[in-house]
Formats: structure tokens, sequence, C-alpha cells
């Protein structure tokens, strides 16, 4: 299988914190640099409870620059809440609001996270009016603090978290997603592709190329088993890149076609890797954002 495109690592090497599970924000920058990393994600709660100033001072003691964080809705001081999240929770959300991109902006973080429930207990239409709505707002919201909205498409079906799951179907590809940004009306939102699931809902490059020159904002990657069905694979089964079945090159192809040159940043919540050695885990991932692109010879 092809596995790259001719070229090392063409997107910059990322790591975000869900991959080294229950570290602490000074060790995950630690571990990050220390693999070889030179962009991360963040929690932005973790960013503020730490204060904006002591965490520039690490990242700059690191040689690292947050690409993207999460948390623009919180739930809880690390975990990110869902666009859908209960009306009373958004609203308390929206207060503190200002705080949050306020540290966005003091860390030169570019784009704010969040993740579309694919189902809801809401139907259909009152689901996708109300995302529309909150799309707009925060978005809007968050031009203001020089922030990009990148909203991620879920499309893994099983194993999802209650909080994501319902009743009824939202959106839940990228051209579902890319359609509800469209028609929220708002320019500074954009779609956040991840490969594990793109694979999920078919891995066609044509869901990436159709988002257009700019429609891109943020990239996540793992790789796919080489076993079972698409539509029965769980976040737990994502690997490390390179390690599975995705066609990276595609995948490659289809961000240069839309103009996407930026971080790809390595998500992974398989159990049995997150068990590793910390320091093993950070640079394993590097190795992978970095050779992943890389087309291999037969035989090895």
């Amino acid at each position: 299988m092809s596995r790259g495109v001719g070229a090392a690592a063409p997107f910059r090497p990322c790591l975000n914190p869900a991959t080294l599970s229950g570290v602490d924000l000074p060790d995950f920058l630690t571990l990050a640099a220390a693999g070889g990393f030179t962009a991360v994600e963040l929690s932005i709660q973790q960013a503020q409870a730490m204060g904006a100033g002591r965490v520039r001072d690490l990242l700059s003691e690191h040689g690292l620059t947050v690409a993207a964080a999460s948390g623009i809705l919180p739930a809880g001081p690390v975990l990110p809440a869902p666009l859908l999240v209960d009306t009373a929770a958004y609203d308390e959300h929206l207060m503190s609001l200002p705080a949050r991109l306020k540290t966005f902006a003091a860390l030169g973080c570019p784009v704010a996270t969040s993740v579309l429930n694919p189902y809801s207990s809401l139907g259909q239409s009152e689901a996708l009016a109300l995302a529309r709505t909150r799309i707009a707002h925060l978005a809007d919201t968050a031009a203001e603090y020089g922030v990009c909205l990148a909203v991620e498409a879920v499309s893994v079906r099983e194993g999802l978290p209650s909080e994501l799951n319902g009743p009824h179907p939202v959106a839940a590809t990228l051209p579902a997603v890319a359609e509800l940004l469209h028609d929220s009306g708002s320019r500074n939102a954009a779609v956040l592709v991840d490969s594990f699931h793109w694979a999920v809902a078919g891995a066609d490059p044509g869901h990436i190329t159709a988002l257009g020159t700019g429609g891109v904002a943020h990239v996540q990657i793992a790789d796919v088993p080489h076993v079972g069905a698409a539509h029965g694979w769980t976040d737990r089964l994502r690997l490390f890149p390179g390690d599975g079945a995705l066609n990276w090159s595609a995948f490659a192809n289809a961000l240069h076609q839309v103009g996407y040159h930026g971080p790809a940043s390595v998500e992974l919540f398989n159990p049995v890797l997150r068990a590793l050695p910390e320091g093993e885990i950070a640079a394993r991932s590097h190795q992978a954002a970095t050779g992943c692109w890389i087309p291999q010879e037969a035989g090895r």
C-alpha cells in the first residue's frame, strides 16, 4: 500500500494531550519537546488554571507553539464540551467565554477546536438549527480575538460517550459538517479533519477536496485497523499513524488540494498504547507523524 506523497513530513508534527492521558500540563510540554515536537494542542482550561504567562514561559523554554486548543466550551478542568451541550451549561459557558478567548490570544493559539455531536436527544432539524446558531456566535466571537473555530465531524458510531450519543442523527461526516458551517453564515469557522473519522466515513478524498481552499482549519491523525468493518471501529482502536491500513497518500494529497499545509496532530485513545511509557508514546508519536507520509520500500 502506498503510504506517502514523496516528501517527508508534509505537515508539521503536533501532539494532542489525549495521547498522553492523565499527564499534567508542564509534564506534557516536557514530554512533547523531548519527543521532538515543536507544536502541541492544549486544553485551554489547563492553560487558564496555570496562567497564560507561565504557560508562555514553558512553551518558550521547550521551543513549542500552540497549534490549537480545545475547551472553547469546557467540561470540567480538562475536557471539552460538545457544541450541543445542554442550554443551561451553554449559557454558563458564554459568560466565561471572553476569559478563555483572551487566553487563546495570549498564547498565540490560532484555532479553537470543537466537536459536533453526531447524535442527539433533539430531533435532527432542531439540533441542526441550534448548532448553526451556536457555531455562528462562537466563531464570530472568537474572530474578535484572532481565533478560528474548527468543528470536528465525529463519524464513529460505536463506543461513543454519552454526551455525543442520542436517538437522533445530527451530522457525522465532513460534507454534512461543511454544509452546517456554510449555513451558519460565519466566515470564521472551518472543518477539523480527523483521519480516523474520515476513514470510518469511507476514506473518500472527495470529502476533503470538496471543502475547498480554506475549508480545513486543523488536522488530527491516527491510523485505522487492518481488520474489521469501518462502521464498527471505535476510537479505542486508533493506532500510531503508519501502523495501520489508512491510505496516507490519498489523505495528504486531498489536504494539499485544499491548500492545507498546517499541523497534523497525533490523537490516540487506544488504552493499550496509552499504557506505554510516556516518553515512548511521545517519541513514537513524533516518529509516526513524520514517517507515515514517506513511501516505504516493498518488504520493509
